[in-house]
């Protein structure tokens, strides 16, 4: 016991000191520091655990039978007795300042607002069977994936969310700024992914309009890519337009592909569903076409400020330098002075 009240004393001291020392570096800042991750305090025990149960199981040190123990008194102990315990108790310190610094010190004084240009963005893209057909290079599916990952990898400081949608619609990513995973996901549409049987125009535009509601963006644009007309039971496209406009979303519209048969297609529908929100119906009857409309899109789009998360400063560093420095004393002193023999 005696061991480790001496043991946890010099590892509280030496703790103590290191900390002192960098918030006099701190200074005034001290009151402006906040712990992003405060549950890690409770590693603050685990290094005072270790040498309590160190201490309770370690064998009985060797002893020295000596006849006449009053004359070993008068001897008394050097520097090196008296310090013995020193690189036990550096250790526990370091290990305490490990612990604060894992906890993630952080000033709130010295904090900012990360803004960037961009708007918000949800593409709404049809996976009904009809985008299997091959009038577009190679098919209707593969050349929309290609124009889109272009589309996206143009827009690097834009969220982007992504819908698919034939008899229902479904979210594939909410708005992200992680366009790597977002095309990712691109690249792994098909059709089948949803039911393609009917074309649910009015679901897609829907969901995707939801992906936006809470954007803070000022600006904010549903892409929408189909080859076929609103055929399905459920929300009718108008309706989600004029809900768009009163929210200030602009609808961009895509129609892919060559009209084989009357009735396949409702380009007028398109178009006043773009027109309702100021936007632009574009007609896409070859690869060549989808790319020049989506290269007017990116043309047409404008940007706007947004705000990121607020960034505090990180002071855990400030505590690594001293954890590091006790951990390369107690190294030394092992190895030199205070160097124990079995």
């Amino acid at each position: 016991m005696k061991w480790f009240l001496r043991v946890l004393g010099l590892g509280l001291g030496s703790a103590a000191v290191a900390v002192g020392a960098v918030l006099a570096i701190l200074g005034e800042d001290l009151r402006h520091v906040v712990f992003a991750t405060p549950w890690w305090l409770l590693v603050l025990v685990v290094p005072i655990a270790g040498m309590a149960i160190r201490a309770a199981t370690a064998p009985e040190p060797a002893a020295l039978r000596f006849s006449r123990k009053q004359s070993l008194d008068t001897l008394g102990g050097g520097l090196a007795v008296q310090l013995a315990q020193l690189p036990d108790g550096l250790r526990l310190g370091a290990a305490l300042i490990l612990a604060l610094a894992c906890a993630r010190p952080q000033s709130t004084r010295m904090s900012e607002q990360i803004e960037h240009e961009g708007i918000d963005i949800a593409i709404a893209i049809d996976l009904s069977e009809s985008m299997a057909a091959e009038d577009l290079r190679p098919d209707r599916l593969t050349a929309a994936k290609l124009v889109i990952d272009d589309f996206i990898a143009r827009r690097p400081h834009d969220r982007v969310a992504l819908v698919a949608f034939g008899s229902h619609a479904s979210t594939v990513a909410p708005l992200t700024m992680d366009h790597d995973v977002l095309r990712n996901l691109i690249r792994q549409l098909r059709l089948g992914v949803v039911d393609g049987k009917q074309t649910a125009i009015g679901a897609g535009l829907g969901v995707a309009l939801n992906r936006l509601e809470d954007s803070p963006a000022a600006s904010k644009v549903v892409v929408l890519l189909t080859d076929g007309v609103h055929n399905a039971d459920g929300v009718d496209p108008d309706s989600v337009a004029q809900k768009a406009a009163e929210r200030g979303v602009i609808i961009y519209t895509v129609l892919m592909g060559q009209r084989s048969r009357a009735g396949s297609t409702d380009a007028a529908q398109l178009e006043r569903l773009a027109s309702a929100t100021g936007g632009y119906a574009y007609i896409a009857g070859d690869s060549e076409a989808l790319q020049t409309s989506f290269q007017d899109l990116l043309n047409k789009l404008e940007t706007s400020a947004l705000e990121g998360e607020q960034i505090r400063a990180e002071l855990f560093h400030w505590l690594l330098w001293p954890a590091l420095l006790l951990l390369l004393l107690d190294i030394g002193l092992r190895n030199t002075r205070l160097r124990r023999f079995p």
